[in-house]
């Protein structure tokens, strides 16, 4: 039998047996102890999207739809609010008024239909006693010619239609952006892909060249060759899923998904079918959402400018006032009315009724300008896009073809390779070409697409079957 160790010498049996139970727990112990006191799990959770209902997301969860719709909804209030020139106003009110003044004392009395002989007294009207007066007063004013005012009124009405138009261009440059952001992530997945096929071949390239190295048929710059073609393709691919990430944070930022959520694409990086018949700039220009916002825009300008010359014209209303007066609050001993109308024509107020006016020339006129100037800006981005998509078709055909040609090459050289009739560095030369033929092509199949959903979105119309 061992002896023990001189440190356990006299230690009891029991406290032994404890000290070593203790020694096996620890190592348990330790690692739940630091991850207790470490990061926190990852909370990460994978949402699976198509691209549908990445739109469907974003149309009322994205950022820039959720703001066009607060904007929208504060035009609509600004038209309800000038429904003022209009509808009367109504008003409400409690007074108490506590005095020894002799005009406020005579005054109160005579309004509580309390006066009396004694009143008359000459002692008593300059000297006269506290009068406790509470007042309940209905007062209704109502516009009768307010010319200005209907006008404000009609350059409101077409500010809320131009934030409808507004809130309508923004949802088609979300879907735009959404529909860029969901191909983009696939065209990144599709890179990692491609890489890591590109790579499982690379090293398997470079084992074979390891064992035609120790064969001694190839020499030690061939097979440092294949190490170097496999270090690069790993340095890309940390590089493909560091982009791949950005992608996939972008869309969700797109959509307007604010929790921890990696987005999962369910759709696939293809050409989309186009359908696209003759686009007319003209009728692009009287029906797209931003046109017609821009022409509310310059609608409400004229009105703003025909109400600012016509504060010069003088405006007629109406005011109406009940009242109930006591020495108690809401009492009703006395009750009078009062009812009349005032017409008020300001001539003159320092120049600031022409300034005004002038000012909202100023603007009509730049409403107009930046009419015109977005018509013709249509009139280039579009030529520009359909040119975009023509070259896009041809440089996918072009793709297609380069990585057919690629893919016999690379078939060819690997052959000839196994035979010992062809350099390592050909070998990886035409691996490396057909890796760039076919992200070349998945590069070719996102710009054809991205050229087709923004030429929907200059035209706002579909071009997909």
């Amino acid at each position: 039998m061992r002896s023990l160790p001189t440190v356990f010498l006299g230690v009891p049996r029991a406290r032994l047996l404890l000290v070593g139970a203790l020694m096996l727990l620890l190592p348990a112990v330790i690692p739940t102890a630091t991850q207790a006191q470490g990061l926190s799990p990852d909370t990460t959770r994978t949402l699976r999207l198509s691209v549908d209902e990445a739109l469907s997301e974003a149309r009322t969860q994205s950022f820039p739809t959720r703001s066009a719709d607060a904007q929208r909804r504060a035009a609509v209030a600004r038209k309800r609010q000038s429904l003022g020139v209009f509808l009367p106003q109504i008003t409400a009110r409690e007074q108490g008024l506590f005095t020894t003044d002799p005009v406020n004392a005579f005054g109160s009395k005579l309004r509580q239909e309390r006066f009396t002989q004694q009143d008359f007294s000459v002692d008593v009207l300059n000297t006269p006693d506290r009068v406790d007066f509470f007042g309940t007063q209905l007062e209704v004013k109502q516009p009768i010619l307010n010319l200005d005012g209907i006008f404000e009124r009609r350059a409101a009405a077409d500010a809320a239609r131009a934030a409808r138009h507004k809130a309508e261009r923004t949802e088609a440059t979300v879907t735009f952006r959404v529909k860029k952001g969901y191909y983009g992530l696939l065209l990144a997945e599709r890179q990692v892909g491609v890489i890591d096929s590109a790579l499982a071949a690379a090293r398997a390239n470079r084992d074979q060249a390891q064992a035609l190295f120790e064969e001694g048929i190839i020499n030690r710059a061939d097979r440092l060759a294949a190490e170097v073609r496999v270090s690069e393709l790993e340095s890309r691919r940390t590089d493909a899923v560091a982009r791949r990430q950005n992608a996939a944070d972008r869309l969700r930022f797109l959509i307007g998904l604010e929790d921890n959520v990696r987005i999962e694409p369910t759709d696939s990086l293809t050409r989309e079918p186009v359908s696209m018949g003759r686009v007319s700039l003209r009728a692009v220009n009287q029906r797209r959402s931003d046109m017609q916002a821009l022409r509310a825009r310059a609608d409400a300008a004229r009105e703003q400018t025909r109400s600012r010359w016509l504060a010069f014209v003088p405006t007629l209303n109406a005011r109406g006032t009940t009242g109930w007066y006591d020495d108690t609050p809401f009492g009703t001993s006395g009750q009078s009315w009062t009812a009349g109308v005032s017409l008020s024509w300001s001539l003159f107020e320092g120049f600031q009724q022409i300034g005004r006016a002038q000012e909202a020339e100023a603007k009509q006129q730049r409403a107009r300008i930046a009419l015109e100037q977005q018509a013709l800006e249509n009139e280039v981005e579009i030529t520009a896009a359909r040119r975009d998509l023509e070259s896009a078709r041809t440089q996918i055909e072009q793709a297609r073809r380069a990585v057919a040609q690629a893919e016999e090459s690379l078939r060819i050289r690997s052959d000839r390779y196994a035979e010992g009739m062809a350099r390592t560095t050909d070998l990886l030369q035409a691996e490396a070409t057909l890796a760039e033929r076919r992200l070349a092509y998945l590069q070719a199949l996102y710009q054809h697409n991205v050229a087709v959903y923004r030429l929907e979105l200059l035209t706002e119309q579909s071009m997909t079957r």
